[in-house]
């Protein structure tokens, strides 16, 4: 196998494996919210990733205390300001939606992208993408229901959510090519943080049992170990070969609701969740055919 093909192969699995640890942090926080406050989960997994990004930092090349300039970049604060609601949001619809449902709305990101591109960035959109943003809405509109009896306000969060990844990848573009993507992290990391700290102030709780640490500490493990392998699977393989595979969390996230919490999606959420993944896919892979550098 050649060093190309092996990337190949190399990049999309590597992004399969990023999904399942996004999965497996989503599964222990909820897990974890059941008799922790959100405040605390937020501040003591970020003390733990802290540290492990800190440690990388000095043992990355080209990293180290010098690197660590790149934070008073405006582009960068801005997209961390765009994370930190994300993840707060994100968290709250998290710990009352049922794994596969939020994950489901979450993968609407590219296709609420492609219209604020076109508007902020003047890139052009055609038809057949727009209509895949239709469909894909029309698929979510399956997974919440609109109604008195399928529909809540955490379902409202969720949409938030995803309308505030669309807004925080629109602002990654902004952000100098210089910039080490592990200070970008730490900077969301940090901003987080702060959030944390905030929110466990205003809900303060008992340290956690040993039980509770081992769990933070495995999200911490698994959070901070996708955020750099996801970083190695864009830039060692082309993004045409690894955008497909980004879907996958939407089978971990199916499988981690029915063995941690016994949730099984019905026919009518599986049919917007196929709905929605049909669409992202489709305009995802239009977007990497019209990137040349993909």
């Amino acid at each position: 196998m050649t060093v190309k093909s092996h990337t190949r192969v190399l990049g999309p699995a590597l992004m399969v494996l990023t999904m399942a640890l996004y999965v497996a942090n989503d599964t222990l926080v909820k897990l974890l919210g059941q008799d922790m406050p959100l405040g605390a989960i937020i501040s003591l997994r970020g003390f733990l990733i802290l540290f492990l990004m800190i440690v990388m930092l000095f043992l990355l090349p080209g990293h180290g205390w010098q690197s660590l300039k790149w934070l008073r970049e405006p582009s960068i604060l801005v997209r961390s300001s765009w994370d930190t609601a994300v993840t707060f949001l994100y968290l709250f619809a998290l710990l009352h939606m049922p794994i596969a449902n939020i994950l489901a709305i979450m993968n609407l990101s590219p296709l609420v992208i492609m219209p604020l591109a076109a508007w902020k960035l003047g890139e052009h959109v055609g038809p057949r993408r727009m209509l895949a943003v239709a469909a894909g809405f029309a698929g979510a509109l399956l997974v919440v229901r609109p109604g008195p009896d399928g529909f809540d306000g955490w379902a409202v969060l969720a949409f938030l959510a995803m309308a505030g990844v669309a807004a925080r990848d629109i602002s990654t573009r902004s952000i100098p090519a210089g910039a080490p993507s592990l200070v970008v992290a730490l900077a969301n990391v940090l901003f987080v943080q702060v959030a944390g700290l905030g929110l466990w102030a205003m809900t303060p709780s008992p340290l956690p049992d040993a039980g509770q640490w081992l769990m933070l500490a495995g999200c911490a493990l698994f959070l901070g170990s996708a955020y750099v392998l996801i970083v190695v699977a864009v830039r060692i393989a082309p993004v045409s070969s690894t955008t497909a595979w980004r879907y996958s969390i939407i089978f971990w996230g199916v499988l981690a609701g029915w063995l941690a919490f016994g949730e099984l999606p019905d026919g009518l959420t599986l049919t917007g969740i196929t709905i929605i993944l049909a669409s992202s896919l489709y305009a995802s892979l239009r977007q990497a055919k019209r990137d040349p550098a993909s």
